[in-house]
């Protein structure tokens, strides 16, 4: 059953608005719409509009151990001409030794993600407690200094495939919305 709940898709999405697009301009969140999974998580999120952008905050806890059948739908629109287009687009699967392709976007953010706490997308997931502090993306990072001023929207969709099972369930799906000046 899915739940609106702050928890980990304002998470997942701050941190990945933060990785993608935080420049030596600053970032603003502006809006998040999600959705998401209580059978998997809660979290808590806190974000922190301050004068040279925008931080995060994570305190979650995972309830089960996942080992297998872990993906992830990441998507970066722009707003051109007062609609939303989509710039990078990336599906993942987190736990398969198989999808060794040359996505770069999961190993970047999981380098950075370690350096505030140890919340990442390396798999497997052990149950328990997880935490970020303070997370910004570096204004020398090379993903950052390739995104201009704009508004924004970062969409991920995270699923769970059950050992033996034909369909994925959803964990969480995201909507977040950030302008960079």
């Amino acid at each position: 059953m899915l739940h609106r709940t702050e928890p980990w898709t304002r998470a997942c999405a701050i941190i990945l608005v933060a990785f993608v697009c935080m420049n030596s301009a600053k970032i603003m969140i502006t809006k998040v719409d999600y959705v998401s999974n209580a059978d998997y998580l809660t979290m808590q999120v806190r974000v922190n509009n301050e004068t040279e952008g925008s931080t995060v905050d994570v305190d979650g806890n995972l309830f089960l151990d996942v080992s297998q059948g872990v993906s992830v739908a990441i998507d970066l629109d722009s707003k051109m001409d007062g609609e939303y287009m989509t710039m990078i687009g990336t599906t993942k699967e987190l736990c398969s030794a198989e999808d060794t392709g040359m996505d770069p976007v999961v190993p970047l953010l999981n380098d950075e993600l370690q350096k505030f706490g140890n919340l990442s997308f390396n798999c497997p997931f052990q149950k328990g407690y997880y935490r970020v502090r303070r997370f910004r993306m570096s204004d020398d990072h090379m993903l950052v200094k390739m995104v201009p001023p704009g508004e924004y929207i970062v969409k991920m969709d995270l699923q769970h495939q059950q050992p033996n099972a034909t369909d994925k369930n959803p964990v969480f799906k995201l909507s977040f919305y950030f302008e960079i000046s």
